[in-house]
């Protein structure tokens, strides 16, 4: 008993592990630019990405629309997440479209699109596209294939793991309590070939979507493609382990059970590995949270579908007390076992809702939105339908014993518990559906905020630091310094970019001091200093006037673990508190600056006054506001979202990148400075951290428009807020 509730333990501890998520392998960005005009037949076409690709299964196919024939193109290179392409000979002026298809290195998923741009000539109206249906390339078979695999794998697993969790050894489903007569053998025989059964069915139906995903990656069906597909990176190997691993555990599942049991498991830890979880990051947690959900998944969906297979036909022909053995010998244990399980999936689904979606919103404004809507519900019913008959008829039903008097009840009860499976099924063939989608609603959102910024950056997107680069930024009069640095033995070198208040490229050569550089395109410098300092200088010109910006050069290149855990505990330390006030100052450039005094007190009060006599006072949901000490105005704070002084603090969502810059001090009064960044927003943010008290007493927050700094003080000190209504007599 001690060994099952631990496992159970550690299986919703480790299904409440939070993530985040990435975008899988989605267009962001292409030079020449979409939408834009080219003034000169482009050396080359490339295309950005957001992950990496695999390289021997993407492709790119340039068109020209006067004409509607193929430009000859050579030397497609794939590096990471970009794809080139070279054409043969001079583009002639006129509008081209650009054909793409890409496979995630990562996650396997295929994606395709087009855009277009034009050489001295407006673009195609209307030339940006990203195939975002589940049925694109025969999907409808990749649905089916899916939904089956799962179905089966669910009752595999569960047919594996059951009799470990309910009872300890193999007679959960048909205990020996039953007794032994024909129709008890019966079922014994049909439990046995059932495992078979649906063991070989998970086999086939995994090699089947395995193949059907390859080809649809690979776009024809040939060993060359296939190799490419299943053996070049985790993502296919993945797949490939799922029906090796399966296949093991069909053979084994007589000879060597507990063996089998371990087996079917991580077949379902190579599917979460497999599927859009290993896009997400970080990567572990997500495919972790993934892995448990479709364990706990088999624990409760897949025992409902082993009882309705093994039990409903045959309940229908025995005795009423029969029927209450098997009752009070199967279905009470395993309810022992399907609660917690139910929890963990229920834990577990809202970690991916969140992940998946990324807004509230997006449960009803898209497709997938939508679809998985209809699986909550689903799981939903399934719930309250166990609840019934488990929590209400069941009881009922046992307390009767031989006195009968529960006939109608009786049959409602094995009615519903009929219903489980139906439904169970019907859930899981939604979930194939989700898995066909290029792209969910979070990860789309991101791609259509890319692509409308796209003819705005030259180049575009911003590129994610590698491990070992450390991305910086300060403002240098109106426009924004951006730095991605590397140290090596004797050197820094990394590259530098320059943008105005819209984030557009700026022209001109800013200097970093005592440096060597060289153009990478508009607004883009790529230097090499000699390691002399902690501090790179810069220095640019803007409307007759020069600037000087001072940029960190120094951090420590193997922290940034522990910057995170820092930040996470930084963040959880100023949620905490009761109260704090906060003085901020922004500016935009020279000439422009606001400064603005908030105080904050848990659970759900502020209050802040501008420089210029703006006063506001929020409670909950509700606001006030007043200028230069008039009469109070009262409002909806935001969008009618109650205001919480722990979501004030949010700096977790911008660390895409978190660096140690150092520690200061000695003692007690050591404080550290983290550098944060989000290349999506984008924005980079510095924190001192106060390592004794584990407190933010200092912010800079840097984005295209803005530079905002602010200071923290007068934590937990006693802070009264009180609303205008709550003045009146």
């Amino acid at each position: 008993m001690l060994g099952r509730l631990g496992l159970l333990a550690v299986v919703v501890a480790a299904g409440a592990t939070p993530e985040r998520a990435s975008a899988h392998a989605a267009f962001v960005g292409a030079e020449p630019t979409a939408g834009g005009r080219a003034e000169a037949s482009p050396r080359q076409v490339v295309l950005s990405f957001t992950e990496p690709l695999n390289g021997r299964l993407s492709r790119i196919e340039l068109e020209a629309l006067s004409t509607v024939k193929a430009v000859k193109t050579a030397n497609l290179t794939a590096e990471r997440s970009r794809l080139s392409v070279q054409p043969l000979t001079e583009l002639a002026d006129g509008a081209y479209r650009v054909t793409w298809h890409t496979v995630s290195a990562l996650d396997g998923h295929a994606l395709e699109g087009t855009y277009s741009f034009g050489v001295r000539a407006p673009a195609a109206a209307g030339g940006q596209s990203i195939e975002q249906s589940p049925l694109a390339r025969s999907g409808w078979l990749r649905i089916a294939l899916r939904g089956a695999l799962y179905v089966a794998v669910l009752l595999f697993v569960a047919a594996l793991l059951l009799p470990r969790l309910v009872r300890g050894n193999g007679d959960w489903l048909v205990p020996a309590a039953l007794g032994d007569d024909p129709p008890v053998r019966a079922r014994r025989a049909r439990e046995e070939a059932l495992v078979g059964d649906v063991g070989w069915l998970a086999v086939g139906a995994a090699a089947g979507a395995t193949l059907a995903e390859a080809v649809d990656a690979a776009g024809s069906f040939s060993p060359g493609a296939l190799s490419d597909f299943l053996l070049v990176n985790a993502a296919g190997g993945a797949r490939l382990a799922v029906v090796v691993l399966l296949v093991g555990a069909v053979v084994l599942h007589r000879r060597r059970p507990r063996l089998a049991m371990t087996l079917g498991v991580l077949a379902l830890g190579a599917i979460a590995a497999s599927g859009h979880a290993s896009s997400a990051s970080p990567r572990l947690p997500s495919v972790l949270n993934d892995w448990l959900h479709l364990t706990s998944g088999a624990a409760w969906l897949g025992g409902i579908g082993l009882i309705g297979l093994v039990w409903s036909g045959a309940l229908r022909r025995a005795s009423p007390q029969q029927r209450r053995e098997v009752a009070r010998l199967v279905l009470l244990p395993f309810g022992r076992v399907a609660l917690p399980a139910f929890a963990v999936v229920t834990t577990t689904g809202l970690i991916s809702l969140i992940t998946q979606l990324g807004s509230l919103a997006a449960l009803w404004q898209t497709a997938y939105g939508r679809l998985l809507a209809v699986k909550i519900a689903g799981v939903a019913v399934i719930a309250v339908l166990s609840a019934m008959h488990a929590w209400r008829l069941r009881p009922e039903l046992l307390a009767a014993g031989d006195h009968g008097g529960s006939g109608r009840r009786e049959r409602r009860h094995w009615r519903l518990l009929r219903a489980e499976p139906a439904l169970g099924v019907c859930v899981i063939a939604i979930v194939g559906a989700l898995v066909a989608f290029p792209l969910p609603p979070r990860q789309l959102g991101e791609v259509d905020e890319a692509l409308a910024a796209a003819p705005a950056c030259d180049p575009c997107p911003l590129p994610r630091p590698k491990a070992d680069e450390l991305p910086v930024a300060t403002r240098a009069g109106s426009q924004l310094v951006a730095a991605w640095i590397r140290r090596s033995p004797g050197v820094v070198l990394g590259t530098l970019r320059v943008s105005d208040r819209r984030g557009r490229p700026v022209a001109g050569a800013p200097r970093v001091d005592g440096a060597s550089q060289a153009s990478c395109g508009v607004g883009c410098q790529r230097f090499r200093v000699p390691d002399g300092g902690d501090v790179l200088r810069v220095t640019l010109r803007e409307r007759g006037r020069s600037f000087t910006a001072e940029l960190p050069a120094r951090w420590q290149v193997g922290g940034s673990r522990a910057a995170r855990e820092l930040l996470l505990r930084a963040q959880a330390t100023m949620r905490r508190l009761r109260s704090v006030r906060q003085v901020e100052e922004v500016t935009s450039g020279p000439g422009s600056f606001a400064r603005t005094t908030y105080r904050l007190r848990a659970p759900d009060r502020m209050a802040f006054r501008t420089d210029r006599g703006v006063e506001t006072v929020v409670a909950g949901s509700r606001q006030w506001f007043r200028a230069r000490r008039g009469a109070y105005e009262a409002g909806r704070y935001g969008a009618g979202l109650r205001f919480s002084t722990r979501s004030w603090f949010r700096w977790t969502v911008y660390g895409r990148s978190v660096r140690l810059l150092g520690v200061r001090g000695r003692g007690a009064s050591r404080e550290a400075e983290l550098a944060l960044f989000d290349e999506g927003t984008p924005a980079w943010i510095r924190l001192t951290v106060d390592l004794r008290t584990l407190r933010v007493t200092r912010e800079q927050v840097i984005s295209a428009g803005h530079l905002t700094r602010s200071r923290y003080r007068a934590f937990d000190r006693p802070v009264r807020i009180v609303t205008p209504e709550e003045l009146k007599p």
